[in-house]
């Protein structure tokens, strides 16, 4: 098992980890990661996501995440009903709506600092059944305030997993 495959298992015990995104689009590199990941993600109930649509059928991944809502269309007719196609919106509503109504399984937000992203969080709450990720770099005050408007999942940045101690790290995401 690697190193982060063993970060991981930790991690799951910490905090309800959802989803792993193994973010590229360099075939090679990501089918080297993925086949240490996949198996150890999936057998704890992770789901396991790429970037590429093609690429994550042909590895078993559990879904794509894509950073481009006009390729939803394809990828989901190449990912089937059955797997997880998300999609990274910009801060305004126009966007998620269409992709949340062409049937995305989730939509992303990355707010940032902006103070419009946690109105946005909760308007999308109140008025949208698809749920929402919030991507970014997170403290636990930022995470609870995110939680609080009604966020669905957190998606901390990649760098988290880089610190000295990422399962603290992400277990002190979450509200007690």
């Amino acid at each position: 098992m690697s190193a982060f495959a063993e970060r991981l298992a930790m991690a799951t015990e910490a905090a309800d980890i959802a989803c792993l995104r193994i973010a590229g689009n360099d075939w090679e590199r990501i089918t080297t990661i993925a086949k240490s990941l996949l198996p150890a993600a999936q057998e704890r109930g992770v789901a396991v996501l790429l970037d590429d649509a093609d690429l994550a059928v042909k590895l078993q991944a559990d879904g794509v995440h894509l950073g481009d809502a006009s390729t939803y269309a394809k990828a989901r007719r190449a990912i089937g009903t059955s797997g997880i196609v998300g999609v990274a919106c910009p801060l305004e509503r126009h966007t998620a709506m269409e992709v949340g109504e062409a049937g995305a399984d989730y939509v992303a937000f990355a707010p940032g600092n902006a103070p419009d992203g946690i109105d946005l969080v909760a308007w999308w709450t109140e008025m949208m059944t698809v749920p929402s990720v919030i991507t970014g770099d997170f403290d636990a005050g930022s995470a609870a305030a995110f939680i609080a408007a009604g966020a669905d999942f957190l998606a901390p940045s990649p760098a988290i997993w880089s610190v000295s101690d990422p399962v603290a790290a992400i277990a002190a995401l979450i509200p007690q």
